[in-house]
């Protein structure tokens, strides 16, 4: 569903003429709705890849910039052939000895967040590669036909997850049985997706993947 799509069935279910009248106070409530389920769920289709390669100007001290719609980190995996394969995972570790060990040179093995970057230790050769799987915010509705993952795959998670937060917003009877139902839904699209990680044939990679240009990363995140 896209927003437009979204907006009429929430007011359809909600049927209330002072709502009906503020459009924008719907809007509001099904981007509380998106909100509370990117808070909520880790589900598959919120994984995201950022793959790029070291330059030569990289800063050890400063590391690598942190994505803007990062909700939570899964991995950061390092290439060390070149071959366009993963070899491991960095483990994360206290920062102070993130830092002491960026100022080495060596295959990287260690990472830990400073502010908006995260501190790669020991400092990354040039042209390594380097992947990021994490968990990524949904983009925002904006624009009546605009549409993102969860508006395709659990619009109806949406629907009663803005339903419960305009009941609330109202006082109105029906909170506890919207609530209830968003619940279900949720709890629903998260049982399935662990269902799935637990399966000989689930899917290992992430469904987003973005390029290979480190200038669209770096200093990102402020």
């Amino acid at each position: 569903m896209n927003l437009n799509d979204l907006t009429t069935q929430f007011l359809g279910l909600m049927n209330r003429t002072d709502l009906s009248n503020t459009p924008s106070l719907a809007t509001t409530f099904i981007n509380q709705s998106i909100l509370r389920l990117q808070r909520e769920l880790r589900v598959p289709f919120m994984e995201k890849t950022i793959l790029y390669t070291i330059p030569s100007t990289f800063n050890p001290a400063l590391g690598l910039a942190i994505p803007s719609d990062l909700l939570e980190l899964i991995d950061i995996n390092i290439d060390i052939n070149g071959d366009g394969i993963m070899d491991y995972p960095l483990q994360r570790i206290d920062l102070k000895d993130a830092m002491r060990m960026s100022q080495m040179v060596d295959v990287p093995q260690v990472f830990a967040r400073k502010g908006g970057y995260w501190i790669i230790g020991p400092q990354p050769a040039v042209n390594l590669n380097v992947e990021i799987v994490y968990y990524a915010e949904f983009s925002p509705l904006i624009n009546p036909t605009d549409t993102n993952t969860i508006s395709v795959i659990g619009w109806d998670a949406i629907i009663y997850g803005s339903l419960s937060a305009a009941a609330d917003y109202y006082s109105d009877d029906r909170a506890g049985a919207f609530e209830a139902r968003y619940k279900q839904i949720a709890e629903m699209l998260q049982e399935q997706a662990d269902a799935d990680e637990l399966t000989s044939d689930a899917a290992v990679r992430p469904a987003l993947l973005m390029s290979n240009d480190w200038t669209q990363y770096d200093g990102m995140v402020q």
